[in-house]
């Protein structure tokens, strides 16, 4: 009987080991990437709808000078007026660097970002900077926030350059019959809207 009851007990350790293990092998989540699903409106209208790391994109687009920390820091307690102004250029700058090329050679810009309001922009910088000081981990990082845009063409939008900020590369976008990313390396693809 004692040899059955070593037996067990060993299998039992050889088990858990063997589970701790497998556990410790699973691949930890990354920080998310940022992604956008477009989605036509109308002929001549196409809706973004952005998942995005809004702390590190807003850094790269208002001040990429700073070091990151300083920039969540600042920007976290800059007073609102002054806030509501930096918002404002950043919504400004992402607005002339997204667009679609139509096959006239004119550009119609990605418009009318509709960013988070200042109190939740203010607690994502400042819980980026919180998570800066934690240890590397699966929950260090935040939730994409979502993002609307939108574009709109005085012609029908059917086969066009699409263009995004640098800020946001790497970015997935997905189309309702395809999807690819656009990165530093390629930063525009041509899309055909269904």
């Amino acid at each position: 009987m004692n040899w059955r009851r070593k037996a067990a007990a060993f299998l039992a350790a050889a088990l858990c080991l063997l589970c701790s293990n497998l556990v410790l092998a699973q691949p930890q989540p990354l920080a998310h990437y940022n992604a956008v699903e477009l989605a036509r409106e109308s002929p001549t209208s196409v809706q973004f709808a952005f998942a995005l790391n809004l702390p590190q994109v807003l850094h790269q687009v208002m001040a990429p000078q700073l070091q990151y920390p300083a920039f969540l820091q600042r920007y976290a307690d800059l007073p609102d007026p002054a806030f509501d102004k930096e918002i404002a250029k950043a919504s400004a700058a992402l607005s002339a660097q997204a667009y679609f090329t139509l096959p006239s050679g004119a550009k119609a810009n990605i418009k009318q970002w509709q960013l988070p309001d200042k109190l939740a922009l203010r607690d994502s910088f400042k819980a980026s900077l919180i998570l800066l000081n934690m240890p590397p981990g699966p929950a260090s990082h935040l939730d994409p926030v979502r993002v609307l845009a939108q574009v709109q063409a005085k012609t029908p939008i059917s086969r066009v350059q699409l263009q995004l900020p640098p800020a946001l590369h790497p970015i997935v976008v997905s189309l309702p019959n395809d999807k690819f990313w656009l990165t530093e390396q390629i930063p525009m693809a041509i899309i055909e809207m269904p």
